[in-house]
């Protein structure tokens, strides 16, 4: 796959800082993940589990995991050289160990493939201590709206 030098310079200048800065997405915002690390194919941020995304057990809530590793899974497809926005077609998730309010959670993001239609990528999601606590993969297909950075 061929990188997106553009994109990954303008999300370069965003490492330990706040993804959501300047960020029109509002499920960015509201995740409010620290970009750590970005190279083609691949991301890394940090976020910190909140209390309103925790379920009646204290812990973090699945869908907000889904949320978290299908927003990176996206996001990263964007440091790849693509024409087209993608959107996700479908999404797996194995939720392994749960994550408390207060917790520090870290979400690595790789893009396998990109194809013309069709584009493979995959999540994990650790605690502090790297316990792998969620993973998840994702097909995602190309729109016909143009991608522009």
């Amino acid at each position: 796959m061929k990188a997106n030098d553009k994109a990954i310079a303008f999300l370069s200048q965003y490492i330990g800082k706040k993804m959501a800065h300047e960020n029109p997405n509002p499920i960015t915002r509201y995740l409010d993940g620290i970009l750590k690390s970005v190279s083609a194919g691949s991301m890394t941020a940090e976020f910190e589990v909140r209390e309103d995304q925790c379920n009646h057990a204290g812990v973090l809530h699945g869908g907000v995991i889904s949320m978290l590793l299908d927003e990176m899974m996206g996001t990263t497809l964007i440091t790849c050289d693509i024409e087209h926005l993608y959107v996700t077609i479908n999404l797996s998730i194995d939720f392994l160990y749960g994550a408390k309010a207060g917790e520090k959670i870290t979400v690595v993001s790789e893009v396998f493939r990109v194809g013309k239609k069709v584009a493979n990528v995959e999540a994990k999601m650790y605690n502090a201590d790297g316990k792998l606590l969620a993973k998840g993969s994702s097909n995602l297909a190309a729109t016909s709206i143009p991608f522009k950075m």
